[in-house]
């Protein structure tokens, strides 16, 4: 799992959502295998009983097609604990927390303020390279809210794909978007602009419409721009039913 993808990461959080999905099963496959094809871990999974089979094809030489899901409420806390702890070794519990709690409330001074010192105090900036980094950073934050989200990561929605989607499990609580941008040995004026450009690219293309078509009531839009260890933040507070932009 140290080795998984972000796609395997999302499907393993969908299971944890009660959700299934359908992939190829080669019920030959061993352990090594997995660390060079890091999509034969549902075959493994399946085999060791983590993931159990909704609906399958005939196997035809061991390998078929198959809808997997989680087995009961026991194993999915096993995946709940494996897939956090995987950020963990990243990411402090002790700013996780803070982070969540931020993202939550919409506390934007408080937010920002813990996205930079955390950047400040643990990435280099031969890390903080581009913009698939900080997505990844700001995914790892956002999965330790699982337990109220369906998150999701470069999808397609509107007219283009986001960058990070949050559709909540409760309708009675906010959607959230966020969309990323870098640069490079940005001014802090480039870094402003770069996050308002974030924050427009969310309504112009209408990154809303799955949500909306959910019933979500109220979105939240988080525009973000990044430049080595500093950091821009534009947010606006969409009511799906009058449409007004309430900036914060």
């Amino acid at each position: 799992m140290n080795n998984a993808t972000i796609e395997t990461y999302e499907k393993l959080e969908s299971l944890m959502q009660g959700k299934s999905f359908v992939t190829h099963i080669d019920t030959g496959v061993i352990y090594p295998q997995i660390q060079n094809n890091p999509s034969s871990i549902y075959s493994f999974l399946l085999v060791t009983g983590y993931l159990k089979a909704v609906t399958n094809e005939q196997p035809f030489g061991g390998d078929y097609m198959c809808e997997v899901a989680l087995p009961n409420k026991e194993i999915s806390y096993v995946y709940s604990k494996e897939i956090l702890a995987k950020f963990e070794n990243v990411i402090p519990p002790s700013a996780a927390i803070a982070i969540q709690e931020a993202i939550y409330t919409m506390d934007i001074p408080r937010l920002q303020k813990r996205l930079e010192t955390f950047l400040l105090q643990t990435i280099s900036f031969h890390d903080a390279a581009n913009e698939t980094f900080y997505h990844g950073l700001i995914l790892g934050f956002c999965a330790m809210l699982d337990n109220r989200y369906y998150i999701t990561s470069n999808r397609e929605a509107g007219n283009g794909r986001f960058d990070i989607q949050m559709l909540p499990l409760d309708k009675k609580l906010p959607g959230i978007l966020i969309e990323l941008k870098a640069g490079k040995d940005c001014t802090e004026a480039q870094l402003d602009e770069l996050a308002e450009t974030a924050l427009k690219q969310i309504n112009d293309r209408q990154y809303h419409v799955e949500m909306s078509a959910q019933g979500v009531k109220e979105i939240l839009q988080y525009g973000i721009a990044f430049s080595g260890k500093l950091l821009s933040m534009r947010v606006l507070k969409v009511n799906m039913a009058s449409n007004p932009a309430v900036p914060y």
